[in-house]
């Protein structure tokens, strides 16, 4: 099975974020089979191919770890640079860092699965499985994520209809602006003011954007399920997080 460079180095255990990895690519000292390869989106079966970084041959972990996080609003979905850290930033990655069944070498392979804005709390899955978290993010696989959202002002019926059958926000990729146009949703109405938004995408703010774009910005976005996950029935404070088997995840994901 071929996979992308990047998520096996985040699964090694070597690298202590995808900026350092993305860092060492760079600079050429990542090498399969002899070859330097600079592309983090380079695919390879690890089966078949050796890889090395600065003459170490690298494996990735074969532990699989899975666990779901209530994430206060707040924190970044990132491991923080130093910049962040001087920036005073926190991250989701702190609130495990003390945890004693976690080793140093399997808190660098973690990574989140489908990050939520610093702003926005909720629901969040973080794990150094790459397959699980590739099937969970991409659009193919049709995973509902449902959010519960708080605006300023009452939503007018045009416009919960124009969002729902898809509008154009102004989307960053890759240092610019394009315009994208949401793929379909489902509101539904719990006051005039609260609502919660189902959707099968995840564009960098876009539920923010979304309502933005109908002069309604949002105060307030947690994301409460995804697939039949619910956050209330695990019962998690904000900021706590518990351990689950993959069995769990596939049973109520997919």
């Amino acid at each position: 099975m071929k996979i992308y460079l990047h998520q096996f180095l985040s699964r090694t255990g070597v690298f202590s974020s995808k900026k350092v990895l993305i860092e060492a690519l760079r600079r050429g000292e990542v090498t399969i089979d002899g070859k330097v390869v600079a592309d983090s989106m380079f695919q390879f079966n690890p089966n078949t191919k050796n890889v090395f970084w600065k003459g170490k041959e690298l494996i990735m972990l074969n532990k699989k770890i899975y666990f779901i996080m209530h994430k206060p609003a707040g924190y970044v979905c990132a491991k923080l640079s130093a910049r962040d850290h001087a920036l005073g930033k926190r991250s989701v990655f702190e609130i495990i860092e003390k945890d004693p069944k976690l080793d140093s070498v399997t808190k660098n392979s973690l990574f989140t699965v489908g990050r939520l804005d610093e702003d926005t709390s909720g629901l969040l899955i973080v794990t150094n499985d790459g397959d699980l978290g590739s099937r969970v993010t991409h659009p193919q696989h049709c995973v509902r994520k449902v959010y519960e959202v708080q605006l300023k002002k009452p939503l007018k019926e045009q416009s919960k209809k124009r969002i729902e059958e898809g509008i154009i926000i102004d989307l960053e990729e890759n240092g610019k602006i394009e315009h994208y146009k949401t793929k379909p949703c489902v509101i539904t109405q719990k006051t005039p003011t609260r609502l919660t938004i189902t959707l099968i995408e995840g564009k960098k703010r876009e539920i923010r954007r979304m309502f933005e774009k109908v002069n309604n910005p949002v105060f307030a976005l947690k994301r409460i399920a995804i697939g039949n996950l619910f956050l209330d029935s695990l019962k998690l404070a904000e900021g706590e997080y518990c351990f689950v088997e993959r069995e769990l995840l596939e049973k109520k994901i997919f």
